[in-house]
Order: C-alpha cells, then structure tokens, then sequence
C-alpha cells in the first residue's frame, strides 16, 4: 500500500533525526511516551518480558532492559536498528532489536507480558489496525498489557488550524467538545474510560491529512473512545489513558525560540508530574493507552 511505502521510505532516512529527537535534553515527545509505556512496566515484576513495536532507535526497550526486563525492539527500518543496535552496545544491556515488519515477525511460540507501540498505528490502514489487534493477542500472556500510542484527534480542536476546519468539515466537532468534557469533568481515569466506553465511538476518518512535517499522507488519529471501541472489539479492557505532549501553547508560534523553549519545558513539566493524569488528555497532541486482557 502506498501508505505503507511512504512511511517505510520516510522513516529509512530520519533515523539519525529520530535519535537526536530522542535525545533533546529540554524535552522529547519520544521519551515523553516511554514515560507512559512506564507506568505501565511498573505493574509487573521487573524479570518480565516487554516486545516494544516499532522501536526506532531503540531507547524504551533499552531502558527497559537496564531496569532487568527481557527486552525485545522490532522495527521494518533497518537504519533504526542499526543505531539501536549502537545504543544497545553503549549502554551494555542485553536488548535484543530484529530488523522486521510486526506483520511478519514469528515470535517462535513466544509471548510477552507487556507489549508497545509507539508512533505506530497511525502508519497503517484501518484494515490493517484490525488485523494488528488480533496479532496483539496471539503475542500477549494471559495476564499481560499493551500500551499503544495514538496521536490525538482531541487536539484537532485545541490547534485551532487546518486540523479544526477538517474536523468541522466531517461533523466530528461535537463529538470530539463530548470527550474532551468527560475527560476533563471525570473523578478518575476509572470514570472517565467507563463514559468514554459507552459513547461506542468509531468515527470516519479522512483520506488525507494536513500536512505536519512527517512526508505520510495519511496519519491516522484516534479519539481515547474510538481507540478504546476499537481495542475492545479483541477482548482488551483499557486501564488507563496517559497524557503525551502538552500542548497548550499556539502551535503557529512553534518556531519562535522563546515560546518553544517555554513549551518545551512546560511539557516536561506535565509529563514527569502529571504523567497518569487523564485531565491533560484534550490539551495532549498524543497519548499512550493502556489495555489488559
């Protein structure tokens, strides 16, 4: 599929920038999103078993690794896990990275106790996002959890840009302002997810989306209750919905130095103090949800 093509081609030539993403000192939406898969890592027992999906360069299953999981990255782009593999060594853990599409991975009758994916299902069709649920669950132990993270289509209306008139256009509008209120006027994550599961959301999504810096044409977003409709169909139950980038700032004045200093650290900020806050979700351009079987 030409989505899948884009994608691969785009992400063979960004994985030196990936790194330095990965590593900004101020704050990285990348380390931002291992933060959430954390909080997830910390309900186990640390011998346990983690199959990150789409790894990057490596640095969540790293991190991982060091704190005594059995950590395992994938990733279809050879060029990330060759700087995987460099960190890897750098860092003397045990990180085993396979060069391999999730589709086609055979984890040899193996099965894990958390499994990621970070900055994934929005590269893949719909289609595809069904068949990735299922394969979830033929990976995953019995008493195991996924975290996957999603860009939030809540923020289409916090951006105030060509993502809002899209969502005016498609008649989500009010669909999304619905959310947004339950997350904002929930007691709990508990509560807010059992509001957010009734809503049965599946929405439409476009053919084509504003551009944003990524070359992809089509990177999906999913509201927390789409996603959650979404997982559940596969005999998932969502846990918890973990805040990714703070946002609160006019996306139009990014590229000014002192408001994405500002931004930067404000961001940090949120994600180390209010990392398992669901109240963060609207103003968040992403988030990581958790699911257990």
């Amino acid at each position: 599929m030409f989505q899948q093509k884009q994608t691969f081609d785009f992400f063979k030539s960004y994985a030196k920038q990936w790194q330095i993403s990965a590593e900004d000192s101020i704050f990285s939406n990348i380390q931002n999103r291992h933060l959430a898969v954390l909080e997830t890592l910390k309900k186990f027992e640390k011998d346990s078993s983690i199959l990150d999906i789409g790894c990057g360069t490596g640095q969540l299953a790293i991190e991982a690794s060091s704190m005594g999981w059995d950590a395992t990255g994938v990733d279809f782009a050879e060029e990330m896990i060759e700087i995987a593999l460099n960190n890897n060594k750098k860092s003397e853990t045990n990180t085993k990275f396979i060069t391999e599409s999730i589709f086609e991975y055979d984890a040899k009758g193996k099965k894990y106790d958390v499994i990621s994916a970070q900055g994934f299902i929005e590269y893949i069709s719909l289609e595809q996002l069904d068949e990735f649920f299922g394969l979830l669950r033929g990976l995953l132990k019995d008493s195991g959890m996924i975290a996957i993270g999603s860009r939030n289509r809540l923020f289409n209306l916090a951006s105030f840009n060509e993502f809002t008139e899209l969502e005016n256009a498609l008649g989500t509008t009010d669909k999304i302002i619905n959310e947004s209120v339950i997350l904002q006027t929930s007691s709990s994550q508990k509560d807010a997810i059992a509001k957010l599961r009734k809503l049965n959301a599946e929405y439409t999504q476009p053919t084509k989306h504003p551009e944003t810096g990524i070359k992809v044409d089509v990177r999906h977003q999913f509201t927390p209750a789409d996603l959650i409709t979404r997982i559940e169909k596969y005999g998932f139950k969502v846990t918890a919905i973990y805040p990714v980038h703070f946002h609160a700032l006019p996306v139009q004045l990014m590229n000014e130095t002192e408001i994405k200093t500002f931004h930067k650290n404000l961001a940090r900020h949120i994600s180390e103090s209010f990392i398992t806050s669901q109240n963060f979700v609207p103003y968040s351009s992403s988030y990581v949800m958790e699911a257990g079987i």
